[in-house]
């Protein structure tokens, strides 16, 4: 689909927008600057007091310096304030490009796309995994998203330059922590469902502001093929097609179809301002995201990406087995999670309504519990099997003989149910043949 194109994935692995100059001093030397000077910054943020005052930072050359340290603050442990006051700040001052407020510097508030392209590259540093990140990384990394989030829904003045940073902001940060295997209870278990859902949802919007370019969609459909070892892939995903589905039919087949019916929240996910043919174009695109849905049936292919294979080798060199990696033993839940998605796309299609796969199932009927009807009986007759009989010559006479006889006393009435007849037989019915040369 994208053969022609290419992939940025090694362009966002290469982008060094991360880095700071105060990377290139001993440790103690960057965390002692980054203490001083964030402190101040956030403390007025977070001071009731300080509420609405002027910024401390006045001209271009100020801020670029600062956001050195800042930068080179959010890779800082997380112990003290230090990270927070950073992401304060960063959260504070992407907003420029909602409503400027008298705490966001001048300088960013004049050149709103310019300042947050560097900030998402910044805030790429919160996400990196830490040894003990404990709550409050998840609690940071939250805060952000929220603002992207906002960052996204209400921006009017935002440039496709800055659309198409986000964008990989959202895949940097995604692929940081959902391409290598899961660790239980750790912060990619914790985050996937928000981060996912954030990048669908980032991607939606921007797909009504600016559509992104084949490059981008390119890109998006590796990364995502890296991460389906998580569940809330596949669900953020499933929701986010079976929305578009249902926007699709309305104009494709008419208001007669039978509707495709689907939650209010869910629905919300597609921008109402989405015209119907980017409906269509983004339709056909996320379908494919997902790349081919069998292949998580098989462990030893969402196995095969470099993160999963840079985790197989262990200190020794010795390679590990599939099985000692929990997040595989969830491909079975994750297939079926997947395949019902399409079957229900399926049913779109067909005009069949399906309930939520969420729901609760139909009730079974419980059929002894149904009111019988005591005068038709059901159940068959008693069939008596018949031997096999060879007939000759020799008792073809006697046979004839026999059946003549056997007719002469069918034809008579019985007042009472025969031993030989069956429990089912009333007494109208005729009592079934003896088998031939019975004795």
């Amino acid at each position: 689909m994208y053969s022609e194109w290419r992939s940025l994935h090694l362009v966002v692995q290469n982008d060094q927008g991360h880095t700071s100059v105060l990377h290139s001093y001993p440790d103690n030397v960057g965390r002692e600057v980054a203490n001083a000077v964030v402190r101040p910054l956030g403390q007025a943020l977070n001071t009731p007091s300080a509420a609405g005052s002027e910024s401390l930072l006045k001209t271009d050359k100020e801020v670029k310096w600062t956001m050195e340290v800042v930068c080179y603050g959010l890779t800082l442990p997380l112990e003290g304030d230090t990270v927070k006051y950073c992401v304060d700040v960063y959260t504070d001052w992407i907003m420029a490009l909602v409503l400027p407020k008298d705490s966001i510097p001048l300088p960013v508030i004049k050149e709103p796309n310019l300042y947050v392209q560097s900030i998402l590259k910044h805030l790429q540093n919160l996400f990196i995994p830490r040894q003990d990140p404990g709550s409050s990384q998840n609690r940071l990394c939250l805060q952000v998203l929220k603002a992207v989030q906002k960052l996204a829904r209400e921006s009017t003045i935002m440039a496709r330059e800055t659309w198409e940073v986000l964008l990989l902001f959202l895949l940097q940060i995604n692929d940081t922590l959902l391409a290598a295997p899961t660790v239980q209870g750790g912060i990619a278990e914790n985050l996937a469902e928000k981060l996912i859902g954030v990048l669908f949802e980032v991607w939606l919007l921007a797909c009504t502001r600016c559509f992104p370019t084949p490059p981008y969609w390119k890109t998006a459909k590796e990364m995502v093929a890296n991460w389906r070892h998580h569940p809330a892939v596949v669900e953020q995903w499933s929701k986010v097609i079976c929305a578009l589905t249902s926007r699709l039919l309305r104009f494709t087949y008419g208001p007669s179809f039978p509707p495709f019916k689907i939650p209010d929240e869910d629905a919300s996910l597609i921008p109402p301002e989405m015209d119907n043919e980017c409906i269509a174009q983004t339709w056909f695109r996320f379908l494919h995201m997902l790349s081919n849905p069998v292949d998580l049936s098989n462990p030893a292919i969402i196995s095969s990406t470099p993160k999963f294979q840079e985790q197989f080798l262990n200190v020794s060199g010795m390679t590990q087995e599939l099985n000692q990696y929990p997040c595989l033993k969830h491909l079975p839940h994750i297939f079926f999670r997947a395949m019902r998605g399409i079957s229900c796309l399926v049913d779109a299609f067909l005009g069949i309504s399906r309930p939520r796969s969420d729901s609760a199932p139909p009730t079974p009927v419980n059929r002894l519990s149904m009111p019988q009807n005591t005068a038709i009986n059901t159940t068959p007759p008693h069939n008596r099997r018949h031997r096999a009989v060879t007939v000759n010559k020799a008792t073809m006479k006697t046979s004839t003989v026999s059946t003549a006889h056997t007719s002469k006393v069918q034809h008579q009435p019985s007042s009472s149910t025969s031993p030989l007849s069956s429990p089912n037989q009333t007494s109208s019915e005729p009592r079934p043949l003896p088998a031939p040369r019975r004795p």
